[in-house]
């Protein structure tokens, strides 16, 4: 009723309240609300009052319930549209009436748009007049009124989210029809369309207005924007050549060329333009560049035919400034190399943005089209990261003298001259982006950039001379920009960007003068005091260009690239006050990072000396810098009251000047900060850098290149600080006792411990046994270590130990979880005790072989993880004991295996074990007549009952082989040699065990018995059994990684010898017999490879056999299909270079082949008949391998390839759709665009999981299957948050009915949560 008050206050009142009555009231209220305010908009007599209303109806649309919105939409599209369509612009009528029919129409589409991005996809009511809104929204884009096309394209935008594909061709056909007809722009667009219009008749006369043709041409590009996925190649085959028509790179002139004369044109054109046609091309031209920028985006594969065109016309019109001289087109330029180097000599200028050369003013637009032109080549770069060579190497001719070309790389580098700020930061962040792919392709080996270091290479990747064609020039632009008067701090922060990106590849900066330059036109910035008047200027300047220069400078120090000296030199000579000074700013981000780059310097003079043969000079530039550091950090770790990142910073700072300059600094100085160091030790904020800080300065010891004089004396806060340290042992945070256990070990291993009195080491030892757990075995290897540590600097605390310590490491001894670094620790513990006299031997062993019989509260034996851990206890300390208790030791040994009487498994089980262990740390041959006792007991074992005793006496032998092969591996080979069934898995893994060890190091050179050892090894890898040529396979692998060059060579003769054949059905038994042996020896080879690149085997040595050992990929027999696959799976995750050039021809191919293919059988149970594929290993091996892809190599995937392969996954057997669906919810991070554009195919695969059918599952079942079910919706949600995604008509159609639906309900909660 108020909305027919006669007040329009109250009217306008009630209008506003509508945001929060349309939450409250009834549908019925709600459906007579939207059909007052519609008739109130269309009222031409409500002028005055009609964007009230206008916000009043588009607010209902926004915040109206959405199961509403379909009645709504009802009630309001038939309106909308018979308000567009009566209210268009009548030429000749009156000015009063026509503009009222103007602010409906844009009414009415502005509330279009608004229910076409609401409920355009969900609601029937709108669903069933998409042709009607299609064909008046397109009507309206010949309106005579520029807003009315505006608010139509706008329409046409989000209309395009939601119709048919039907209907989407015939709003692109339409679009594009009228768009042909158009005339092009500029003298040479002109030329060429009347040359068209020659030879079509039809045509011949048409013509569009310039206007017109930017509407029309504005509204294609927010339809690409929007849907660009969903256009096919024959649209963007027509779409691209008709925007290029407005973009002829020859009308692409600058205040240089503007004057040229043009004598083909006729007449009519010799005129100028008016500045409002001007104007309008100007806009037509930024369009088309949008739509180029979108069509690379989302459509690169369609648009690769057209990217070279495209570039070229972006290259022109980024130079495009015809009011503005820079006089350079008379310049000397090379067209060969399309080098940068012709434009240095520019760059002298003192200030290029003058006042007086400020040709800029209000009317000129044309830097949009440069910013347009400028995104559209940032989008080519962004969609060339994966091999960005042709942006260095394809060269245009981007002037009019057409004889001068020039590459991408070098046109965005000449192009840093640009005078409007917008544009030459994009120009310069566009480069830079650009540099820093560049930098990771040849990381991944995709192109070379040669160096000062490395100019000559044999690779056939593009090779790129960064330092002498591109380098010089962009340090020289980046200084122009850091000097220039005029030129904006956005400008600055993206070169001091650039030259950060530049820092980090080889060769750096360049040279010692470019160095020294950059520092001096940083300088000012970080200035606080300079005669100069700019000088002062910039120093007042922005805080967050000073914090990037201080990042710069970082980065500069810490590349790696630049060289160290010349760095030393310059920093030293030009920057370190201003330096000093930055910490002394007010702004902590500002601090912190110059305390940060202050904590480099020490170590930049360390490296920079080291380099050099000639000293002098060295100890008086040490204590001068010495001196400048303390008086910049000492203040600020000082202060408390100061951000906790700046506290943080100065001990970082303190940490480098102690550990390097420690002997530059005088007694008082050095006291003072290990006092300050001690203070912010006790401080509960600070204790963890603090203790960092100790570690770095404790670890700096006299052998330090830089310092000649002793290590940083720490007696005055030693005690105190390893006290403290002892004390945080008692913290509940995991992280502060790792810290401080880490800590003690270095201060104890490196300080000596000299000064520390035994009270103080039993305090220590007291809260290393507290902690030594087998819950947490991380921190149980720390408080080991630093027992050892102990123990070695003061062995007066050996009784200490052996009351504090050794009860818990005891007790660790027998705990199954044993393993890796905690067992090393514990065995270097019982080795020390016994070595110092710490513990007696047999005291001590008799208490490890009394584990054996104490199970802990636990029922039953302990398992072979513990036995083995106590037989690698008792061997330890027997190798470490005099010779008189080793021989004791051995006796005992052989007199349990030896014996008669009946003993128990175990007790067996540890005798063996322990024999093996002390054979590889002490030679058994020289002990009489053991070895030939030990290897009739080894052998025979393998003829036990139990299986455990069997592996033990397998492992025994390997292990007692390694000190005395010459006695133990002939018995090993000659056992092959009887080729005896039962035996040959236990000989291998015997044979495994001696070569693993020789693996690991510090067992000798095994290379003299590799020839003997192989023959036994090809001859079981044709093997029925499994087990067997497992065996084979592992030996092979250990040996490719210890001798690449003499057994690669053999595996690819072996897979070459048996790969390749095909058996027709028909055959023989014999051929079927040999088919199977040839595929037994392929899967052996493709096996061995696996575990040698497991086994870290050299990449370069294996890659050239690569190709061979791939082409097992294609065999027929799926064993070998299978093996090849986890081969590389095995590559692909452990070392991604070596395959990352062989994926496009040798891998790719085989994988969307195996990921798709599928063998099903039926296999009769009797009672019941069950289907098995053969292929579902391939199919889950194959997606394991692209998933590991998409994480370690993806420059070396087609994803728009993949993508109906994944597709096809999420409608897989369960496990390969689990998988699909971590890869779908990885690649909406990293492939966002790729997904959006395959999002429709993903549908109907996960719906029909989400819908499957529980039954009568119960318990794990019921369980498994609702996690299947959650799987797919968490898959879905993910999905729904990737921009472009909800676009899509038919997805976001399934989610809407998703969320409805109850039964997910609790599922999309418990996912919400997660997130």
């Amino acid at each position: 009723k108020l909305l027919d008050d006669d007040s329009n206050d109250v009217q306008a009142i009630a209008v506003k309240t509508l945001g929060v009555l349309l939450t409250t009231v009834h549908e019925e209220q709600v459906i007579e609300i939207a059909d007052r305010l519609c008739t109130l908009v269309l009222d031409n007599s409500k002028s005055e009052l009609r964007d009230v209303y206008t916000i009043g109806l588009r607010t209902l649309v926004k915040t109206v319930p959405l199961q509403m919105g379909d009645l709504v939409s009802h009630r309001l599209v038939g309106r909308l549209i018979d308000g567009i369509r009566q209210n268009s612009t009548v030429p000749g009528s009156s000015s009063a009436g026509e503009k009222s029919s103007e602010e409906i129409s844009v009414v009415c589409l502005d509330v279009m748009t608004d229910l076409l991005t609401r409920f355009g996809s969900v609601s029937p009511s709108i669903t069933r007049q998409h042709e009607q809104i299609l064909s008046i929204t397109l009507s309206q884009l010949a309106s005579d009124r520029h807003v009315v096309r505006k608010r139509a394209g706008s329409a046409i935008g989000s209309l395009s989210t939601v119709i048919s594909d039907a209907l989407l061709v015939r709003l692109v056909e339409s679009l594009l029809s009228q768009i042909e007809l158009a005339e092009g722009i500029g003298k040479s667009g002109k030329r060429k369309t009347r040359a068209a219009r020659k030879k079509d008749a039809a045509n011949a006369n048409a013509d569009l207005k310039v206007a017109d043709t930017r509407s029309l041409i504005q509204t294609m590009c927010t339809v690409s924007g929007a849907v660009g996925h969903r256009l096919g190649q024959e649209q963007i085959d027509r779409i691209i050549p008709i925007f290029l028509r407005f973009c002829e790179p020859d009308d692409a002139v600058t205040g240089d060329e503007v004057d040229d004369d043009d004598e083909d044109m006729d007449d009519a054109d010799e005129g100028e333009e008016d500045e409002a046609a001007i104007s309008l091309a100007n806009e037509l031209r930024e369009s088309c560049f949008a739509g180029f920028e979108s069509f690379i985006l989302r459509c690169s594969k369609e648009v690769e035919p057209h990217l070279k065109q495209i570039v070229h016309s972006a290259l022109s019109y980024m130079r495009y400034d015809p009011n503005y001289s820079y006089g350079d087109e008379d310049d000397d330029e090379d067209g060969d190399d399309g080098s940068v180097e012709e434009e240095e000599d520019e760059y002298e200028d003192d200030d290029e943005y003058s006042d007086e050369d400020d040709m800029s003013d209000d009317d000129d637009d044309s830097w949009k089209v440069r910013r347009s032109a400028i995104r559209a080549l940032a989008a080519v770069v962004e969609s060339s990261k994966h091999n960005p060579s042709k942006l260095w190497i394809d060269e245009f001719a981007w002037r009019k003298n057409k004889s001068k070309t020039i590459t991408v790389a070098g046109a965005l580098v000449n192009r840093t001259k640009e005078r409007e700020e917008n544009c030459r930061v994009d120009i310069i962040d566009c480069f830079a982006r650009l540099l820093s792919i560049t930098i990771q392709a040849a990381k991944d080996g995709v192109v070379v950039l040669s160096s000062p270091d490395a100019m000559d290479t044999s690779s056939s990747s593009v090779v790129i001379d960064l330092c002498t064609k591109y380098s010089p020039a962009i340090v020289k632009a980046c200084e122009k920009q850091l000097s220039a008067k005029k030129g904006g701090e956005r400008t600055k922060s993206s070169a001091m960007a650039l030259l950060s990106v530049l820092s980090s590849s080889p060769g750096g900066v360049g040279s010692n003068e470019q160095i020294a330059s950059v520092f001096i036109h940083i300088r000012p910035i970080l200035s606080k005091d300079d005669d100069n008047a700019h000088h002062r200027k910039l120093s007042a300047g922005s805080k967050t260009l000073k914090l990037d220069a201080l990042c710069l400078v970082r980065t500069m120090i810490t590349g790696g690239s630049n060289d160290a000296a010349h760095l030393k030199n310059a920093l030293l000579e030009k920057l370190l006050t201003e330096l000093c000074s930055a910490v002394q700013e007010d702004w902590y981000k500002v601090i912190a990072e110059a305390l940060r780059v202050l904590a480099e310097v020490p170590k930049l003079l360390a490296k920079a000396w080291s380099s050099v043969d000639d000293k002098s000079g060295k100890k008086e530039e040490m204590d001068k810098v010495a001196t400048a550091l303390y008086a910049s950090i000492e203040p600020r770790l000082a202060a408390h009251d100061l951000d906790q990142e700046i506290k943080e910073c100065a001990l970082q700072a303190t940490a480098s000047l102690l550990s390097v300059l420690h002997s530059s600094l005088n007694t008082e100085q050095t006291g003072r900060l290990l006092s300050l160091l001690l203070e912010r030790l006790k401080n509960e904020t600070t204790r963890i850098a603090a203790i960092k800080t100790l570690s770095s300065v404790v670890s700096t010891g006299p052998s330090d290149e830089m310092d000649e004089g002793d290590s940083v004396d720490l007696s005055p806060i030693l005690a105190e600080a390893v006290s403290e340290l002892a004390n945080l042992l008692r913290q509940q945070s995991r992280r502060i006792k790792q810290s401080a256990l880490e800590s003690l070990d270095i201060i104890l291993r490196c300080n000596g411990g000299g000064s520390l009195d035994d009270a103080l080491y039993e305090s220590v030892l007291k809260e290393l046994g507290a902690i030594i757990l087998d819950s947490d075995l991380h921190m149980s290897h720390l408080s080991l270590r630093a027992a050892i540590s102990v123990l070695e600097v003061s062995p007066s605390s050996g009784a200490s130990v052996k009351s504090n310590v050794l009860p818990a490491a005891l007790n660790l001894s027998t705990s199954p979880l044993l393993q890796d670094q905690a067992l090393e620790s514990l065995l270097s513990l019982f080795k020390e005790l016994v070595g110092s006299n710490a513990v007696d031997f047999n005291e001590l062993r008799t208490s490890l072989e009394g584990r054996l019989s104490v199970q802990d509260g636990k029922d039953g034996p302990h398992g072979k993880q513990t036995i083995g851990n106590l037989g690698k206890s008792i061997a330890t300390i027997t190798a470490a004991t005099s010779a008189v208790n080793r021989d004791a030791v051995v006796k005992d040994i052989l007199s349990t295996l030896e014996s008669k009487k009946k003993v128990e498994t175990q007790e067996i089980q540890l005798a063996l074990l322990t024999s093996g262990d002390l054979g590889r740390l002490v030679d058994l041959s020289k002990m009489k007549g053991v070895a030939p006792r030990l290897q009739t007991i080894y052998l025979s074992s393998f003829d036990s009952s139990s299986e455990d005793v069997k592996h033990a006496a397998a492992y025994a032998l390997g292990r007692a082989s390694v000190g005395a092969m010459d006695t133990f591996l002939p018995a090993i080979l000659e056992a092959l040699e009887q080729n005896n069934e039962k035996k040959q898995y236990l000989l291998l893994s015997a044979l495994r065990e001696l070569i693993h060890c020789h693996k690991l190091g510090g067992s000798g050179d095994i290379g003299a018995s590799v020839p003997v050892i192989l023959p036994h090894l090809f001859t079981h890898s044709t093997d029925k059994e499994e087990g067997v040529r497992t065996m084979a396979a592992e030996c092979l692998g250990s040996l490719t990684c210890l001798q690449p060059a003499v057994i690669l060579p053999q595996l690819k003769d072996l897979a070459e010898k048996h790969s390749g054949k095909t058996v027709a059905e028909d055959a023989s038994e014999d051929d079927k017999a040999a088919a199977k042996n040839d595929a037994r020896a392929c899967w052996t080879v493709a096996t061995s490879v696996k575990f040698a690149i497991a086994g870290k085997v050299d990449p370069d040595q294996l890659a050239p056999f690569m190709p061979t050992f791939l082409a097992l990929l294609k065999e027929e027999d799926i064993m070998v299909k299978n093996t090849a696959l986890l081969m590389v799976y095995s590559a692909v995750h452990h070392t991604p270079q070596l395959v990352t050039g062989l994926m496009q021809e040798h891998i790719l191919p085989s994988l969307y082949e195996l990921a798709r293919l599928k063998m099903k059988r039926v296999v009769d149970m009797g009672p019941f008949k069950h289907t098995v594929d053969d292929a579902l290993p391939l199919r889950k091996a194959a997606l394991s391998i692209f998933a590991t892809c998409l994480e370690k190599c993806p420059s070396s995937l087609d994803v728009s390839a993949f993508m109906p392969v994944l597709a096809a996954a999420l409608g897989d057997v369960e496990d390969v759709q689990l998988q699909a669906h971590q890869i779908v919810i990885s690649m909406c991070s990293r492939h966002p665009v790729a997904i959006a554009t395959s999002v429709e195919s993903f549908v109907e695969p996960l719906e029909k999981t989400m819908n499957k059918k529980k039954g009568q599952k119960t318990g794990t079942e019921l369980e498994r299957l609702n996690d299947w079910i959650k799987s797919a919706v968490r898959v879905m949600v993910v999905l729904s948050g990737v921009d472009g995604a909800m676009n899509c008509r038919k997805f976001a159609d399934f989610v809407e009915r998703t969320r409805k639906n109850v039964k997910y309900v609790g599922m999309l909660e418990s996912i919400d949560e997660e997130h």
